[in-house]
């Protein structure tokens, strides 16, 4: 971690950079001044990250500022949302700002920010369509910084209040050596590589062949079962593995079977015309779900929605399948029975974790910390000291564990011994090791946005710099540092990002996650007062098998599930709340 101290001193110096290249005043040698119009522009991050955005910040001063007249003053050392949220309601907020994906619709709401877009889709500022347009963004990345305030929902026709600087999707990290040490043969291969079909590879990220070895394909995700046994296995034959397997994230578990913690429930309109709807807390859903088999020609029609082959039918739509249109699809787990199968991942083998939603009573695997007692020592340094057998973490991982790794106290040697894969998906085989029942690869992505503020009094000169560092010269510069998968779809699959010559040597990986990984729940609504309870709960007691005041998820549920909804409730106009009908 870099102190706060360092990061102002870094911060300090770059900001100062930032201020040197154009005076106020430019003399063009005849007595005639120009005036420049300077904007300030917040940001925070690691000295990695502060050190690239003065240098991009220096670029922009030197080339679109000098030329539309505008000066950039940066200051790196914005941590802190809540200042930043009294800055931006204030009378001389800065112009542009980092806006975390979570506060996205609580400063929206509070009037914080500008919106790009205006209220019928139609572009505010001149030139948003070169991100705005099909295959131009990951549409991940940009869907998560629309918003519309009335309804308290995300889609893809609501109004747009920032651009995504970066994405930042989690993928499987894991140690190389320990598959060498363990005998196990590692491939990168996809299943439509010629030399997969030769071989006659199973679709499985770990597993044993018919030739009689162990294999890891970081190509293909494991399945849930696969990862909690390579997991078991890292802890049994590797002295220095302390866990084989860490996550703090229920989140790829839920989504990759259709489920989430909430599901938002359509009511129509009310006599005036005004949408209507609630939130429903479904982390303890225990029906379960459905998805459109591989090989269906017609797909299934529900509700006026079409979903075609391998498509996971919603929550809402769910609940009115005929039986004829069951039979079009496969069956996976409830909610519930995938959260379950998360929780017991830190959970010893001899302790109840809960009860399925077919009433059989679950155990824990032990294969994972807690994310409470994982303390102060974050998982990528006890993944590079080799506690650690595999993590799940993001994009901004790389640059910390390329310095890391190969010195003193790294388990690993050098920047060969680790790599990245998919995140585990839910899959059911047959006897020859043929997928008969899958669900979706699914996780969540990070993103930092930037937004003009809505009392700045320079929003256009504002706009030069968002889209500068939005648009390919600022994305290159963050793809060339590693921290982060640029938002420009054709930077991200260019070499600029994939660096083939570094570790990892996988990093296509993070490329396909950027097109399916979406926010985490504390995006979902403008506060995260609906969470805060049964989360703290949950990392605290239940995942903590230790913890004085442990707690199975069927209790968690117990306590919590009413207030939740309660919670829930209360963010939406409808027949549950009809107090916030909106005023005509």
């Amino acid at each position: 971690m870099v102190s706060l101290a360092a990061v102002l001193a870094v911060s300090s110096a770059i900001g100062l950079a930032g201020c040197n290249n154009n005076p106020d005043d430019t003399d063009d040698g005849k007595g005639n001044s120009s005036k420049y119009t300077t904007i300030q522009f917040w940001g925070s991050g690691d000295a990695d990250e502060l050190n690239v955005f003065g240098e991009i910040v220096n670029e922009f001063n030197r080339t679109i500022g000098a030329e539309k007249k505008i000066r950039v003053e940066y200051s790196g050392n914005h941590e802190d949302p809540a200042n930043n949220a009294l800055q931006l309601s204030g009378n001389n907020p800065p112009d542009v700002i980092y806006v975390p994906d979570r506060y996205l619709k609580s400063w929206a709401s509070a009037g914080y920010l500008e919106n790009l877009t205006n209220m019928d889709g139609s572009a505010k500022y001149e030139g948003l369509e070169e991100f705005t347009a099909p295959g131009k963004v990951w549409e991940q990345g940009i869907q998560r910084y629309r918003f519309d305030i009335a309804t308290a929902t995300s889609t893809p026709d609501s109004v747009l209040w920032a651009l995504p600087k970066d994405i930042g999707p989690t993928v499987l990290y894991y140690n190389r050596e320990y598959m060498e040490e363990m005998g196990i043969i590692h491939i990168s291969l996809d299943p439509t590589d010629p030399e997969f079909i030769e071989k006659g590879y199973p679709e499985k990220g770990y597993f044993l062949h018919t030739d009689g070895n162990w294999y890891f394909n970081n190509r293909v995700p494991m399945s849930w079962d696969e990862t909690t046994s390579l997991a078991m296995r890292m802890q049994k034959e590797v002295d220095a593995c302390q866990y084989g397997y860490f996550t703090e994230w229920w989140f790829n578990y839920g989504w990759s079977i259709g489920g989430d913690c909430v599901e938002y429930v359509p009511e129509g309109t009310d006599s005036d015309g005004n949408p209507m709807g609630y939130y429903e807390f479904t982390l303890d859903d225990t029906t379960v779900n459905w998805i459109v088999k591989d090989d269906s020609t017609e797909g299934v029609k529900v509700n006026g929605n079409t979903y075609s082959a391998g498509e996971i039918i919603s929550y809402t739509d769910k609940q009115v399948l005929t039986s004829a249109q069951k039979a079009e699809c496969n069956q996976l787990p409830s909610m519930k029975d995938a959260f379950l199968e998360f929780v017991a991942l830190t959970a010893p083998e001899t302790e109840k974790v809960g009860t399925t939603s077919k009433g059989v009573d679950v155990y824990g695997k032990n294969v994972s910390m807690g994310q409470e007692s994982i303390g102060t020592q974050s998982a990528r340094d006890r993944f590079s000291a080799g506690s650690f057998g595999m993590f799940v973490g993001g994009r901004w991982e790389v640059t910390h564990l390329r310095k890391k790794i190969g010195t003193a106290g790294s388990w690993m040697k050098d920047n060969e011994s680790w790599d990245v894969a998919p995140l585990p998906v839910y899959k059911e085989y047959d006897e020859e090791g043929n997928i008969t029942v899958h669900g979706v690869q699914a996780g969540h992505s990070g993103s930092m946005g930037l937004a003009i503020a809505r009392g700045s009094k320079k929003k256009e000169a504002a706009w030069e710099l968002v889209k500068y560092i939005a648009g390919e010269p600022g994305q290159t510069s963050q793809a060339k540092a590693g921290f982060c998968i640029p938002n420009q779809i054709d930077v991200a699959k260019s070499d600029v990002f994939l660096q083939p010559d570094q570790a990892p040597l996988n990093a296509q990986v993070f490329v396909d996650a950027a097109q399916y990984e979406t926010p985490g729940d504390w995006w979902y609504l403008k506060d995260a007062l609906w969470i805060d309870d049964w989360a703290n709960c949950l990392n605290n007691e239940v995942r903590e098998p230790n913890s004085k005041n442990h707690k199975t998820v069927d209790e968690l549920f117990a306590l919590y599930g009413t207030s939740t909804q309660e919670a829930l409730y209360k963010y939406t106009y409808s027949s549950k709340n009809p107090s916030a009908k909106p005023q005509t």
